[in-house]
């Protein structure tokens, strides 16, 4: 009956001491990969804000394009109409030229004539003019051949008069041109400014939609990227549930054939490593120092592949470095009972993990010399006592 509330504690004590560890392990991942999860569905969420933004940026730039594009169809517009109107102007200003032309040609032939009057009247004015008069065959001839003379006269004012009014038209024909030119380049001007600037804001806005576009892709390319790093935590996470699950029950059946009573062992339990013993257990004579110095356990020397092994069932609970020691493992038997191995090197366990009788821990260190102990509720105990052959 004792016997059996023995077992039960110790198996009590090992399973709960060692999966209660494991689980924080577990549990530990199962924290951080969610911690992930959380993180990267929070990047998604501040990511499709960003394409949320982007997407009424881009609406407002694709607006801003189509009524430019309007604006351009109505200067293209525009543009027709000051190009009829600078084709009309040239056409009135062809034809101002073109009567401004025919008057001066007009005004040559009137020159002309009044200059050959002018000079005929000039040159016969004293003599035909005294002679149409007193040559008259009567008085009404000389009243008639009087009047053909002011006629005469007349006209030739009447010419000037002309040519004034011709060359006045002309001046005002040419004023009429010089303004229509000056709107017509006005146009022009106007025109090609209109032009420019709405091709530039065209650019703009199209560069701008297009920017816009990469980088909206560039955005569903990462969310797509972290999707698809969700889905592999997501599974990780269950792979991690379910090992737990898996490992749980391995450590529980490990645990139903775990020795226990290491007490009932002694003289029993295997060598820690294959070697010899080089320092006993207690008092030492060390002629360096010419003393005796206690020593708690046995020094093993071995080769330098050796592996060291569990001498019996139990839990690592400590996994440390100790200065002239180097990597320690403290070993836990239950009731008080430890095993302490030093000198170790590429170790083959972790803390709170089981361990079995003749399991690998570790290997000897460049010094093959490995240190044992045997601790029973707080006393070093002499380990040749407890190895088999320990005197070997």
């Amino acid at each position: 009956m004792n016997k059996q509330k023995s077992i039960l504690k110790i198996l009590f004590f090992l399973s709960i001491t060692f999966l209660y560890s494991q689980d924080k392990d577990f549990e530990k991942s199962i924290s951080n990969t969610e911690k992930q999860i959380r993180e990267l569905q929070r990047a998604i969420s501040q990511n499709n804000n960003e394409i949320s933004i982007l997407k009424n940026k881009a609406q407002q730039s694709s607006n801003i394009l189509s009524i430019t594009k309007r604006n351009i169809r109505n200067s293209q517009n525009l543009i027709k109409a000051y190009n009829k109107k600078i084709d009309l102007y040239n056409k009135q200003t062809t034809n101002l030229k073109n009567a401004i032309a025919a008057n001066n040609s007009e005004m040559e032939l009137i020159k002309k004539q009044y200059a050959e009057r002018s000079i005929n009247l000039y040159k016969k004015k004293n003599q035909e003019f005294r002679g149409l008069i007193f040559n008259s065959n009567s008085l009404n001839q000389m009243v008639y051949r009087i009047k053909y003379y002011n006629i005469i006269s007349d006209l030739n004012q009447k010419t000037v008069d002309k040519l004034a009014q011709s060359q006045f038209y002309n001046n005002k024909k040419k004023q009429e041109i010089a303004a229509l030119l000056k709107d017509t380049d006005k146009n022009k001007v106007l025109k090609n400014n209109e032009l420019q600037s709405l091709d530039r804001t065209k650019r703009y806005q199209e560069k701008l939609l297009s920017d816009l576009k990469k980088e909206e892709a560039s955005i569903k390319k990462e969310i797509d990227k972290q999707i698809n790093q969700i889905n592999a935590l997501e599974t990780l996470r269950k792979t991690i549930i379910e090992s737990k699950k898996k490992y749980d029950e391995e450590q529980l059946a490990k645990l139903k054939t775990i020795k226990t009573d290491i007490k009932k062992y002694k003289g029993k339990l295997i060598w820690p490593v294959d070697g010899k013993i080089v320092k006993g257990f207690g008092p030492q004579w060390n002629p360096k120092l010419n003393t005796t110095l206690d020593n708690p356990g046995i020094d093993i020397a071995a080769n330098s592949t050796a592996s060291v092994k569990s001498v019996f069932d139990g839990l690592v609970t400590t996994i440390t470095f100790i200065s002239g020691y180097g990597t320690t493992v403290i070993i836990d038997h239950d009731d008080g009972y430890f095993t302490v191995f030093t000198h170790l090197e590429n170790l083959l366990i972790n803390e709170n993990m089981i361990v079995k009788e003749g399991q690998e821990i570790g290997f000897v260190s460049n010094n093959n010399i490995i240190h044992f102990e045997i601790w029973g509720n707080n006393q070093k105990l002499n380990p040749t006592q407890w190895i088999k052959n320990g005197y070997k």
